[in-house]
Parts: structure tokens; C-alpha cells; sequence
């Protein structure tokens, strides 16, 4: 079967300062016009129109390079159509390298993107691919980062973490699927894996209908997708090109961004704190303030996109990411205020023991002034520690008393 694949390769770093000069390297940054940004509010929510339009930030660098890769000796062609590269908050860098494999054979596209995501096993075919769609990126990631980390030929930096790039695919084909095999045939797309039509291949059936019962996404006639970790992938038989053009627009280039961006900023916040570079107070705060601007339960006025925002959401373990980090952080906090709470109250028993003892002295002290030890007692000095000794023990038994009562 063969396939017209639009592929965006995605990385990511958390860099030290802004990336500064890109027009110079030609890079063209997407300003939205007044009409596209009340547009744009008028499909999405204010907040997260506001968010992916002025607060993360668009820069595109054309390519148009053809490039192909070798497979048992046969060249499977490619067209790098441009790079793109986000500019977060938090000091946060995205991009993605997009391709377009035209007309070509499935398992093909799966093998090619599978060998260029995984950038450890890189080998000499792969270096047209490196001079044209990535080193432009570390020519970014050295302008960003402090001198003593800059690279020229390790690409392993270009992504923060793991050791691949994220896929974002759209997938059509002209071709009839056969009966009974849609499902699978996308499966083996997300998986970049070769198809072979009512087969599961060397995934076991189970685990392949556990992963198609969470991550399947079937709204319309026409087109399916699929969100696992690592790949999110759209297949359509007949969707017209404007309307892919939209997915695009908005799946991608908002949608998916948006969640990549907020996976970004938890695991670097995660690694912060792991590694105590940074006080856990600065940490809350950051994730506060985070939570506060950048997390939305909600993004659009119409269903589908909150549908793909949760598919994603769901298949990046954004949520669960925060929550535990969330929950770490918090319980770290109530050891230090538990802390805090016990030495101020050993320093608060310290001064009650003070001024009892200085209670105790001046009333001793009252009823020597006023009836004289030497009436009652042997001498002053005997007399003054005895009652100071019956004033203590009084003190005490109140005390032992209330503090049964609690």
C-alpha cells in the first residue's frame, strides 16, 4: 500500500536565556494578525488562544531539501519541507522538522521514520538529514545554552528527554483498506512497524487491543487517529487536503505543541527537583504559577479539539506527571512546616519554661515579703526552696492534667 505521510520529527530543551538573532539566520517568526487572533478566540478559549498566539511563539525556517534514506538497498524518498521552533515560557524550546514522504510504500515511511526518530543509532546515511534539518536547530541550542555546553556533533542534547523524537503524523492513502483492518493498519503506523494486513505482528493481540481500547480516536467517517507516547497519528482515505491542511493548523501545531510544551516544563521541574539544583520553594512556586497560567480543563467551544487535547493529554501522561510531582513537592513542603512548627514550639517551651521559672521566683519571693519564711521554716533559704518545690509540682500536675484533658 502506498501512503502520502506528513511527518513532524519533535524535540525539545529547556535552554538558559532567549534565543536571539533568528531573523538574521532566517528564521520568520508568525505574527498574528488582528483578525486571526478574533478568529482564533472565536473557536478556542481567550485563555488558551492567548497562550499559543502571544505567550508561545512561532518561528519557521524554510528547507525544501530532498533527502531519502536506504532500505535493503532500495532509496525511499523524502522531501524536508521546513523547521519550526516554539519559543515557551520558562525558557522552554520546541521544534519540529517537518517531512512529507510522497506516494511511497507503507512499511517504507515506518522504517524511515522509525530509523530517523532514533537519533543514537544514527549512521552516515543520515547525514544529509543532520546538515539540513538539525544542525540549524544546534546552531539555536548553542545561542541558548552556556558556552561550556555547546556541541557541534552531538544531537543528543536535541532532545531533554528520552533518546527519540516525537512523531506527529497525517496519513492518507487513496488505496481501499480491507475490511476489519483500519484499526490495525494505524496501530502499525504509531508503532512504526511494517503491516501485514489481520496480523498483530510480533505484539502480542492482547496488548494490541489493550492499546487501541485506551488510545483509538473514531469520531467521523473518513478518518481515525491513535495517541500513544511517543506518536500521534492521523489516517484518512478521503479527507480533502484543506481540511488536513486545518489538523495541521490546529491538532499540530497548537494542540499537540501546547501538551509537548507542558511535558517539557514537568520534567524539567522534575529533574530540578530530583537533583536539588533548586530550592523546593522556588519549585511550588513555579509550578503554581504554571497551573495557574498554562493548565486548561478545557480549550475550545467545540468538542473535537477537547477530545484530541484529552487523547494527547492522556497518551503523554501530562496530568498524571503533575499530579505526582504536585504531590512530592507538597509532602516535601509539610516535612519542612512540620519542621518549622516543632523547633518554633521547643523555642516557645523554652520561653514558657523562663518566665515559669521567673512566676515561680517572684511568687516565692511574694510570700517571703509577706509572711516571712522564718516563721514557718528552719531558715529563709530552706523555706524559699520548698515552696519554689510545691509551686513547681502544682504547675506541673495542672499541666499533666490539660494536657490528658486534650
Amino acid at each position: 500500500m502506498k501512503i502520502t505521510n506528513t511527518a513532524f520529527l519533535c524535540g525539545y530543551f529547556s535552554a538558559n536565556r532567549p534565543a536571539e538573532g533568528l531573523k538574521d539566520g532566517g528564521w520568520m517568526k508568525h505574527d498574528y494578525t488582528e483578525d486571526e487572533r478574533i478568529k482564533l478566540q472565536n473557536y478556542y478559549f481567550p485563555e488558551f488562544a492567548q497562550c499559543m498566539s502571544d505567550e508561545i511563539e512561532l518561528y519557521s525556517l524554510p528547507i525544501n531539501q530532498a533527502c531519502s534514506l536506504d532500505f535493503n538497498g532500495e532509496k525511499v524518498p523524502f522531501l524536508i519541507e521546513d523547521i519550526r521552533l516554539w519559543e515557551a515560557p520558562f525558557h522552554i524550546i520546541l521544534y519540529a522538522v517537518k517531512l512529507r514522504f510522497e506516494e511511497v510504500e507503507f512499511n517504507h515511511v515506518t522504517w524511515s521514520l522509525n530509523s530517523l526518530r532514533n537519533f543514537v543509532f544514527y549512521k552516515d546515511m543520515h547525514r544529509p538529514f543532520m546538515d539540513a534539518a538539525l544542525f540549524p536547530i544546534m546552531e539555536i541550542y548553542n545561542k541558548t545554552m552556556d558556552a561550556n555546553k555547546t556541541f557541534n556533533n552531538d544531537i543528543s542534547w536535541l532532545t531533554e528527554s528520552g533518546n527519540k523524537f516525537k512523531i506527529f503524523q497525517i496519513i492518507k492513502t487513496n488505496e481501499p483498506i480491507e475490511k476489519g483492518d483500519e484499526q490495525l493498519l494505524i496501530y502499525d503506523a504509531a508503532t512504526l512497524a511494517a503491516h501485514t494486513p489481520h496480523s498483530t505482528g510480533i505484539n502480542s493481540p492482547t496488548y494490541v487491543q489493550h492499546v487501541l481500547d485506551e488510545h483509538f480516536i473514531s469520531i467521523f467517517s473518513g478518518w481515525s487517529g491513535i495517541a500513544i507516547l511517543d506518536t500521534f497519528t492521523l489516517l484518512t482515505t478521503d479527507t480533502p487536503d484543506w481540511v488536513i491542511g486545518n489538523w495541521e493548523k490546529d491538532y499540530f501545531e497548537k494542540i499537540y505543541i501546547y501538551q509537548l510544551f507542558r511535558k517539557v516544563f514537568l520534567y524539567s521541574v522534575n529533574l530540578h527537583y530530583r537533583r536539588r539544583t533548586e530550592d523546593v520553594l522556588a519549585l511550588e512556586k513555579k509550578l503554581s504559577l504554571f497551573e495557574q497560567n498554562h493548565s486548561y480543563p478545557a480549550i475550545s467551544y467545540n468538542f473535537l479539539p477537547n477530545i484530541i487535547n484529552s487523547s494527547i493529554e492522556k497518551s503523554l501522561n501530562t496530568q498524571r506527571d503533575y499530579d505526582q510531582l504536585n504531590r512530592m513537592i507538597n509532602k516535601e513542603l509539610d516535612i519542612r512546616r512540620n519542621q518549622a512548627e516543632e523547633k518554633t514550639n521547643h523555642f516557645l517551651t523554652f520561653l514558657t519554661c523562663l518566665t515559669l521559672f521567673s512566676a515561680i521566683y517572684d511568687a516565692a519571693s511574694l510570700f517571703n515579703d509577706s509572711f516571712g519564711y522564718a516563721e514557718f521554716f528552719p531558715d529563709d533559704h530552706f523555706g524559699f526552696r520548698f515552696v519554689s518545690t510545691i509551686l513547681l509540682v502544682v504547675v506541673l500536675i495542672v499541666y499533666l492534667f490539660l494536657a490528658k484533658k486534650k
